[in-house]
């Protein structure tokens, strides 16, 4: 095996072990009022739902979706990132069809495809622990890419990948944080990636050169940072001084889970600081 893919598939390997620790630190706080959004089995960002009052849920990005993509009846869909499965359940419910969801946890997997097998869908959805690097042939009608590929050694790579197994007249869904250039070198995002593992971190500009070298056609580009709901700067800077307390004081193994939190801050503070931006990017197979 060349370095090259030894160091890439070490990474691998890496965050799937990091997917887990966070999936364990989950369930444990679980009791405390911790959990993310295992009870959606979602982990990505909350936004404001105005069929909730404004609430933040998990669906409301799932109803963005669908209210963008005019999908054949019964999708092919490629979950490249599904984590819990969440995603991957609620839009195959919406839509029929069937989908695939790739993750590099073991745990997240199993998490899946129990859910899969409790709403009756394990006929037509599936979990597999695989990077979206070597994805399954296809072809899809749907890809989507929910806050996975800023995990990516190299999004053009990841990007490639995806597209390639895209079916003719298919989607392709980015959504995910994406720093404006101001960002670029500061300190703030460095805390970040070192905090998420997010080795490269895509803005806007790069995806959209991935898709026109890809022949793909964008047909949506919405910012959906104003949906966002964040803490002050004020809140930010205190959970941030608790966090580097807190983990002088844990084990070693717990480490990495406080520096995830921190990196999480450190997202939020560039949000507030108009270094970053919640996107969404849909293009599609001519």
């Amino acid at each position: 095996m060349s370095d090259k893919r030894r160091t890439t598939s070490q990474a691998q390997t890496d965050l799937g072990t990091y997917y887990d620790r966070l999936g364990l630190w989950t369930t444990l706080m679980r009791p405390f009022g911790y959990g993310g959004g295992s009870a959606q089995l979602t982990v990505h960002r909350l936004l404001a739902d105005p069929l909730a009052g404004g609430r933040p849920t998990a669906t409301r990005l799932h109803d963005l979706i669908v209210s963008r993509l005019p999908v054949h009846e019964r999708p092919r869909m490629l979950d490249a990132g599904c984590g819990l499965g969440g995603t991957m359940l609620d839009l195959t419910e919406r839509w029929g069809g069937s989908a695939v969801g790739l993750t590099l946890s073991q745990t997240q997997r199993d998490s899946a495809l129990r859910a899969a097998a409790a709403r009756g869908l394990a006929q037509r959805v599936d979990a597999r622990v695989q990077s979206y690097d070597h994805p399954p042939a296809g072809p899809f009608d749907v890809i989507v890419a929910i806050e996975s590929l800023a995990h990516s050694v190299s999004p053009w790579t990841s990007v490639a990948a995806l597209a390639r197994v895209l079916a003719p007249g298919g989607f392709f869904v980015i959504v995910d944080d994406m720093p404006e250039p101001a960002a670029l070198g500061s300190s703030t995002l460095q805390a970040f990636r070192e905090g998420w593992r997010a080795p490269v971190v895509w803005g806007r500009r790069q995806y959209l050169e991935a898709f026109g070298a890809e022949r793909l056609a964008l047909v949506t580009d919405d910012d959906l940072t104003g949906e966002s709901r964040l803490r002050t700067l004020a809140q930010i800077g205190r959970m941030e001084r608790l966090n580097r307390v807190a983990r002088t004081l844990a084990p070693a193994r717990w480490r990495v889970v406080l520096d995830s939190y921190y990196g999480g801050l450190a997202l939020e503070r560039m949000y507030r600081e108009g270094l970053m931006r919640y996107r969404m990017l849909i293009a599609r197979r001519s």
